[in-house]
């Protein structure tokens, strides 16, 4: 059979040249980090899973012990590739190692967690897990120096470190676990919403009160204001680096930490208060409308698809929960509604996605989009403290 190959005097268009691309292996080592991240993921969920009883726990004392000490294993390893590749100059095999050494360290904090006995063990999972993750960002930040690689570091360390408090704050007060998701989860969409306010900042060395300053221009501190000169590509190619990863982990941190804490919301909220059921309907309106009409403001493909996919994902967690928050519809009739809600959910995605041209048209969709934006931002924490029952925590206390 005569194989389909190309000529040699054959132009072949960069889509086809991505095609045909072959295996190297930066492919092969990015894969198995993320197999091993998935692998350990699934490991700790069996196994948090089948721990129903104590005397499950003594049986598996030993698996419980080798466990966390597998998953430290696996993390410091990671560890050693992010320092490796960011030798080598391999950028982005470099920060993938930084991303699996902290979902390798959360596992690890939740599987330490299953350990010790306690009442909260969804709280101490969670402040464990952000425990180590702060700790192994701590590490990293000693043996790194890039400029990338420490944006994300420190988005990372900052968004661990908040977590552990609140974890912290929640289990010295012994307050319900759907306080501390709801708690997180306006966190969460309030800092990815101020996300640019909070990455970027002018570094001092950028600042001269000369001359210059008649001008408006920005401008590099010399050793005396005579050496002070005009910015450069050069000067701010480093600090640039920091912001736009730095943002990058923002918004996939935000975004992890809202879809888990709306998860835990949804499964813990009170469906037979009608004050919790509003607050949730709410909350799911409002989140789904931000993380659909949110990504219009990014300008990079991966953060505008993650958001896309936490809007879809927040969809399917409200349709799983629509039976209990709307008990008294039909179920024909609630899943005819869902199924519309579906629809016009990916209506209003393909909407979303596809560019306005046309002047006047494209200007008002904008500023539609804009102030349902800023509506549904404003809406999420009222609706989470509503539907999270602090209301009545409040009422009780």
């Amino acid at each position: 059979m005569p194989r389909n190959e190309p000529a040699a005097d054959q132009t072949l268009t960069p889509s086809e040249e991505r095609l045909i691309r072959p295996v190297t292996q930066h492919d092969l080592d990015c894969i198995s980090l993320i197999g091993a991240v998935a692998f350990s993921c699934t490991a700790v969920t069996v196994v948090m899973l089948s721990m129903t009883s104590e005397s499950m726990r003594e049986q598996s004392h030993d698996l419980l012990m080798m466990l966390p000490l597998t998953l430290a294993a696996a993390t410091i390893l990671c560890d050693w590739q992010c320092v490796d590749n960011i030798r080598r100059h391999r950028r982005r095999l470099a920060m993938v190692s930084l991303a699996c050494s902290a979902a390798l360290a959360a596992c690890g904090g939740v599987a330490w967690s299953l350990t010790i006995h306690s009442t909260q063990q969804a709280t101490l999972g969670a402040l464990l897990a952000s425990c180590c993750v702060a700790v192994d960002m701590a590490f990293m930040m000693m043996l790194t120096d890039n400029p990338a690689i420490g944006g994300a570091n420190t988005a990372i360390l900052a968004a661990s470190v908040t977590v552990m408090l609140i974890c912290t704050s929640t289990l010295m007060t012994a307050l319900p676990l759907r306080l501390l998701a709801g708690i997180i989860l306006g966190l969460a969409a309030c800092c990815m919403q101020m996300l640019p306010n909070l990455v970027v900042h002018v570094p001092d060395r950028y600042l001269v009160q000369w001359r210059t300053y008649m001008t408006r221009r920005w401008t590099v501190r010399g050793g005396i204001p005579q050496q002070a000169r005009v910015l450069t590509d050069n000067d701010v190619h480093d600090d640039m680096q920091t912001f736009q990863t730095r943002y990058c982990a923002g918004v996939v941190l935000c975004l992890i930490l809202m879809l888990a804490a709306y998860t835990t919301v949804a499964c813990c909220c009170q469906y037979g208060q009608i004050v919790d059921r509003i607050g949730f309907l709410a909350l799911s309106a409002a989140l789904f409308t931000f993380l659909t009409l949110k990504p219009r403001q990014s300008g990079r493909p991966f953060e505008r698809y993650a958001m896309r996919f936490g809007a879809i994902i927040t969809l399917l967690v409200c349709c799983t929960r629509m039976s209990s928050a709307l008990p008294d519809i039909s179920p024909v009739l609630l899943s005819t509604v869902c199924m519309l809600t579906v629809g016009v959910a990916g209506l209003i995605l393909i909407m979303c996605m596809i560019a306005q041209h046309g002047g006047v048209h494209s200007l008002a969709l904008s500023r539609i989009g804009d102030v349902l934006c800023f509506i549904s931002i404003m809406i999420t924490p009222i609706a989470t403290f509503f539907a999270i029952g602090a209301l009545e925590f409040i009422r009780g206390c």
